[in-house]
Formats: C-alpha cells, sequence, structure tokens
C-alpha cells in the first residue's frame, strides 16, 4: 500500500514539474496584452490542433485551376500551373505546413464586474511552435495557409 502511495505522490510531483506547452504560453501572453485587467484572466482549455498539410491546400487550387483551365480558350498557362502543382504535391504534400490553436478563457466583467465572460485567442503557428499569427478575429486568418506559404517561398 505504502508503495503505490509514493508511486502516486511521485507521479503527481512529476507531473507538477511539466512545462507549460509553448503554444499556450504564447496565446496566454497575447490574451493577456489585449486585456485591460490581465489579473482578471481564467485559463478555461486549449482546443486541439488543427493542422493545415499543403495537399489539403493544392488539391483546392489544382481543382480549381481545372476548372478555369475548362472555361478558357488558352489552357497552356493553367497546364502549366497544374503541372507545377502535381510537382509540388508529389514533393511537399504530405508534409505538415502549419497548425492553428484556439486557447479560451474567462475575463470579470459586466455591470458588476464579477460575471465571468467567455473569450478566446486563435493562433496559428509553425510545425515546430513558433508564432505566424495571434489574433482575436478567426477571419483575419488566411483560409489556404500552406498555399500562402508556398506563394511566399516562390513555389507558386
Amino acid at each position: 500500500m505504502k508503495k503505490a502511495l509514493f508511486f502516486c505522490c511521485a507521479l503527481l510531483l512529476f507531473a507538477a514539474c511539466q512545462p507549460k506547452d509553448p503554444v499556450r504560453v504564447s496565446l496566454e501572453r497575447y490574451a493577456k496584452e489585449q486585456m485591460d485587467h490581465p489579473e482578471d484572466y481564467e485559463f478555461s482549455n486549449l482546443s486541439m490542433r488543427h493542422e493545415y498539410t499543403f495537399m489539403e491546400d493544392l488539391v483546392h487550387y489544382k481543382v480549381g485551376l481545372e476548372n478555369l483551365a475548362a472555361k478558357a480558350a488558352d489552357k497552356a498557362p493553367y497546364e502549366a500551373e497544374i503541372e507545377k502543382v502535381d510537382q509540388l504535391i508529389f514533393s511537399v504534400g504530405r508534409e505538415v505546413a502549419c497548425f492553428d490553436q484556439t486557447l479560451h478563457y474567462w475575463i470579470l466583467g459586466g455591470s458588476s464586474g464579477k460575471m465571468k465572460i467567455p473569450q478566446f485567442v486563435i493562433g496559428r503557428f509553425t510545425p515546430d511552435g513558433q508564432v505566424i499569427e495571434i489574433t482575436k478575429d478567426p477571419d483575419s486568418l488566411p483560409t489556404y495557409p500552406a498555399l500562402q506559404m508556398l506563394k511566399d517561398r516562390g513555389d507558386l
């Protein structure tokens, strides 16, 4: 019995000493910078990662190009771009371009200043956890981030 209790205590101590997730730290820092009273911040939860692969965005782009090529009189420029997209799908298709994660939290507000008001911030990160962008408005993030990254690199 003593061994089981010792093991449980050691496990709890180990779990308590684990460092915070760097994504959560970045999101919390941004959220607190946006608040009038950061001391009112109370963590609620951190969503699961939503990963964007190059494949996903490249397939959307290719389908759009194929639709445009079907309607165009001169198909050559579209076919050249479709060939480039096919090569990118083969070379980087399975790689994760970036991921989004959302931090949900509570702040105190309302007329009494004691009502818990739910808030959130959403961040986009590189696969290794570096911040690309953090915002409170999810509509401000690009819809096809992997395509944007490929365009920024000059691959498209």
